[in-house]
């Protein structure tokens, strides 16, 4: 299936802690933040792993709300300018933080955004074709080696990119929230397939 995910955690808290306490989920919440994300009216169809949970069929949406986080799981958020979603993502979050990953391994695309409150901190999107579609703010830690060359691409001179977006999506996975879906993990993440999300689906086709 390769990397695929829009993913985005709203919260005033540490990110990586969301998906540490999945067994609180209050579902009628999650129901209504899904709603609140595609704009129509959902059924709830069971639950999701996780590795799934992240890219969802088209039409469906997996939700959670948690008592200090609330996570989305939409297509509709794979926007190749994560800016054009400040609007959409200052409507759910509700004044707090707002942490999203979004990557797909067939476009050989990555991005991930960061907002405070509606103003936007950071957005990084990127592939070999475009190179930098968007960037916007300071660069972050995590993000320095791989600018520094240090995921360099081996043997693909003419590869528009100093790293694979695939890679660098994973990593922002990490970061932000402490799992990934391809690559090495570390004594700091989780199993995604461990972890199940509510998943919601159109009562109309969307």
């Amino acid at each position: 299936m390769g990397s695929k995910a829009a993913v985005a955690v709203f919260t005033d808290a540490d990110p990586k802690k969301a998906f540490r306490n999945i067994e609180v989920i209050d579902y009628a919440k999650s129901k209504h933040l899904a709603e609140m994300a595609l704009g129509v009216a959902l059924r709830e169809t069971g639950l999701s792993a996780l590795d799934l949970a992240v890219w969802p069929d088209s039409g469906s949406v997996c939700a959670a709300s948690l008592p200090e986080f609330e996570i989305i799981c939409s297509r509709k958020l794979a926007r190749y300018r994560p800016s054009e979603l400040t609007e959409w993502i200052s409507r759910l979050a509700g004044g707090r933080d707002a942490y999203a990953v979004f990557m797909h391994s067939v476009e050989d695309w990555g991005a991930f955004a960061v907002w405070s409150g509606d103003h936007l901190l950071r957005s990084l999107s990127v592939n070999p074709d475009s190179g930098i579609i968007e960037d916007v703010g300071e660069r972050l830690p995590f993000e320095v080696p791989f600018w520094e060359g240090e995921h360099s691409v081996r043997d693909e001179a003419s590869y528009g990119l100093p790293f694979h977006p695939i890679d660098f999506g994973n990593e922002a996975l990490r970061e932000f929230f402490g799992f990934i879906l391809e690559g090495r993990e570390d004594e700091t993440c989780f199993d995604p397939e461990e972890v199940e999300i509510p998943e919601f689906r159109a009562t109309l086709q969307v």
